[in-house]
């Protein structure tokens, strides 16, 4: 009988924190070691070794060959329908009608950076089709990305549980929805018109820019869990990532007000906001 893993150390905690920043920009405070220790435990027991240590040694021999299971171990996937919307309300008819102005004729640009299974793009979505400005422009935009390849393939069958609804009235899930089975509903293809995702890691939001860069980039409640480097490393990807003039959104709880000169804090109705200014 395989004995239980020794618990995770300060050691190797500081080690894969050194990894999962340089990787992801995650980090995991040492308060937080038993929750690292339990979300790694069954990535253990999946390549059959007994030390968290042994563990960090196979990440560092092959790491792509457990980049999926890692990431969904890893990160945290709570999302759900019309999270947090008074961000999505800030963006009514006159912003989004400067922001199609100001940017690339016709067409407007949004990412969601951190999607997990595409609520809050598909959010996005609904708002902005409901605005006269959106709905005028030739090409509406809306890309998700995400670290983890389940997530995403989630996001792209669009089919929630009834929990990832909660905050939405009963006329609001008839207007949207479609019942798929007893347990599922099925967004209506007229929202998920115009929204695409792709895999991709916020610090390395260069190469989804190469075309053309975003009006407006949300980012909510992913930063909080970065490493202070990871943290400045993605403030730079995102000044690169949205054009002068575009929005950037963050969590309630997460601000860069002091940590870069590329983004002025803006108040747009209860929401601050930051305005990609000039170089």
């Amino acid at each position: 009988m395989l004995q239980a893993p020794a618990a995770l150390t300060l050691e190797e905690l500081a080690l894969f924190n050194e990894l999962f920043s340089t990787t992801f920009g995650l980090h995991f405070p040492e308060h937080k070691l038993e929750i690292l220790e339990s979300r790694l435990l069954p990535r253990l027991r999946a390549n059959h070794v007994q030390r968290f240590m042994d563990y960090y040694l196979i990440l560092q021999y092959d790491l792509q060959r457990e980049i999926d299971p890692l990431t969904q171990a890893i990160t945290n996937n709570e999302s759900y329908f019309f999270r947090e919307t008074a961000q999505f309300e800030a963006l009514d008819n006159t912003r989004l009608d400067e922001l199609c102005h100001n940017g690339r004729s016709g067409s407007l640009r949004i990412l969601s950076a951190g999607c997990s299974s595409g609520e809050e793009a598909y959010t996005l979505n609904i708002f902005a089709r409901n605005q006269p400005a959106a709905m005028a422009t030739n090409a509406l935009q809306i890309q998700g990305i995400d670290l983890d390849s389940q997530r995403l393939a989630m996001a792209k069958e669009a089919i929630y549980r009834p929990s990832a609804l909660r905050a939405l009235s009963e006329d609001q899930i008839r207007r949207f929805f479609q019942r798929h089975d007893s347990e599922h509903f099925e967004l209506r293809e007229t929202f998920r018109r115009g929204v695409e995702f792709a895999r991709g890691n916020i610090l390395e939001l260069d190469r989804f820019v190469e075309v053309e860069p975003y009006d407006v980039i949300f980012c909510r409640n992913v930063l909080i869990y970065f490493s202070e480097s990871a943290l400045k490393n993605a403030i730079d990807q995102f000044a690169r990532a949205v054009r002068i003039g575009g929005l950037l959104f963050l969590g309630h709880s997460e601000s860069i007000i002091g940590l870069t000169t590329a983004f002025q804090a803006e108040r747009i109705g209860p929401c601050i906001a930051y305005r990609r200014k000039e170089a």
